[in-house]
């Protein structure tokens, strides 16, 4: 049983890195074409209404799916009554958006963003009737499933849809009609790959008991949003839309990686988690090595990002967009406290302590929110200055209360983390090298990449094979003994 659920929790991390792989590279090569084809100030509105639908999503839902995932015995009642909750709840907040969208146009001062809102609050209805389904192929580890159906819908809405209005000139209403489609898309194939009863039904024991977690989770979920978002909302509301539109483009190619991997890691070991909550020296081990896996990978990644980030600029968006090259490179440096913290973020939710999740996200947000407001009066590179500070302090508390959780101390933690990053530290040292080099004799920036990547790709590899006996991670790996006899080491 325990060999079977590791097995499926690293086959679903593959599936979801992989897939995300796939993803994030269709969605640079989306943003190469949209930068291109739309203007920043339409960024920063449409991004400023993602903001409001963003926010009023997570309240509208009230944490139901993830209740879903984590309830240990889960009965078909249990899932009609999630139905009905997320589907009326999502109805509520359509009316409050659509109607109110007048006065949050006028507190961002965007006057189109009223009729943009209008139209996005059909997002809530689409999002209410794909919580359960998704959430249901979540819980059974289906992350094969999840990853395809995000990657088609993504690729209909936006690799296609988006690009060709776009191209005819629909200008922001490219992105929001292509953001409709997607969020469409996913909804009808998420239903088809898992069939659920929809029949209205309601049971105060079993709403009480999902409404409890769930509640604990969306308290905690509504300050990390305000954390995630505070950045674009200070900024849309001191700096303007051009300003939010530089910042959210750097912000965009820095979080790729975070969706890479922390994301992958979280979806994979949440619902392992979940089941392992009643056994703490395996949640000790499995901490510890998504841990250590995040940290090896964060350092690199994060040279790479810092490095290579005026180059990755031109290519991806173009020369008129120079001013994000700085914005990247500080909030590409905070890499490492930005997925470090997901392994906290995971286990407290697995283990059910939602509230205490509840209280730290709350302290994150108003880091967020107080250190960009004050980093605005320097622009741009001062919000994100205040995002790096926020972003830090927040890795500090959930891994505080992760430990307490497992009740282990800092020093047993960082002892164990920290003893193969030397080995990550030494592929980021490989990087700067090759990049200096290739500044020296390459004009091109596209070649620039190209040559670094290529080298550093082939690098890392080598470096790998010398080193993979020595990454303790990876034995928890179910490829372990593949990786040993492709290198003839068994």
């Amino acid at each position: 049983m325990g060999e079977n659920l590791t097995h499926k929790t690293f086959k679903g991390f593959f599936w979801q890195f992989g897939g995300t792989i796939f993803q994030t590279f269709l969605q640079l090569g989306v943003l190469f074409v949209l930068a291109r084809l739309i203007s920043k100030a339409e960024f920063g509105i449409v991004q400023s209404a993602l903001v409001v639908v963003g926010l009023s999503q997570l309240l509208s839902q009230m944490g139901v799916g993830p209740a879903l995932v984590q309830k240990a015995n889960l009965t078909p009642i249990h899932i009609r009554v999630a139905s009905t909750i997320s589907l009326i709840l999502s109805v509520v907040f359509f009316l409050i958006v659509f109607l109110c969208s007048g006065l949050l146009a006028n507190f961002f001062n965007m006057p189109e963003l009223q009729h943009v809102l209008k139209v996005v609050a059909i997002l809530f209805i689409i999002e209410g009737i794909t919580t359960v389904s998704q959430s249901l192929l979540l819980r059974e580890m289906k992350q094969k499933v999840l990853v395809k159906i995000s990657f088609i819908s993504y690729l209909v809405g936006y690799g296609i849809v988006a690009i060709v209005l776009s191209y005819y000139g629909f200008g922001l209403w490219s992105l929001i009609i292509g953001q409709l489609i997607q969020s469409l898309l996913k909804c009808i194939l998420s239903f088809i790959k898992c069939k659920h009863s929809i029949t209205p039904s309601f049971s105060k024991k079993e709403a009480k008991e999902l409404l409890y977690y769930g509640g604990g989770f969306t308290i905690a979920k509504l300050f990390n949003y305000l954390a995630l978002q505070g950045d674009n909302i200070i900024t849309g509301r001191y700096l303007g839309p051009d300003a939010l539109g530089v910042y959210s483009r750097a912000y965009a190619i820095m979080v790729k990686p975070v969706g890479l991997i922390g994301d992958s890691i979280d979806k994979a070991l949440f619902p392992a988690m979940a089941a392992r909550q009643n056994q703490p020296d395996r949640l000790i081990e499995a901490f510890i090595n998504g841990s250590k896996m995040i940290s090896f990978l964060c350092i690199p990644i994060s040279c790479v990002l810092i490095f290579s980030s005026k180059e990755i600029i031109n290519v991806l968006l173009g020369s008129k967009w120079g001013e994000t090259v700085i914005p990247l490179q500080i909030l590409t440096a905070g890499l490492i406290f930005r997925m470090g913290y997901k392994m906290g973020d995971c286990l407290s939710r697995a283990t059910g302590n939602v509230y205490s999740r509840a209280k730290r996200q709350f302290v994150y947000a108003v880091c967020v929110i107080l250190g960009c407001y004050i980093g605005s009066r320097w622009g741009i590179i001062g919000v994100a200055f205040g995002t790096l500070f926020a972003v830090t302090m927040n890795y500090i508390l959930m891994i505080h209360l992760s430990l307490n959780i497992l009740k282990i101390n800092w020093v047993y933690f960082l002892k164990r983390t920290l003893s193969e990053l030397h080995i990550a530290v030494l592929l980021a040292l490989l990087f700067i090298a090759i990049i200096s080099l290739a500044r020296e004799f390459i004009a091109s920036d596209f070649m620039i990449l190209l040559f670094s990547y290529g080298i550093y790709g082939i690098g890392v590899m080598v470096l790998f094979y010398y080193f993979s006996k020595k990454l303790s991670f990876l034995a928890v790996l179910p490829f372990k003994g593949v990786l040993n006899k492709i290198t003839k080491r068994s």
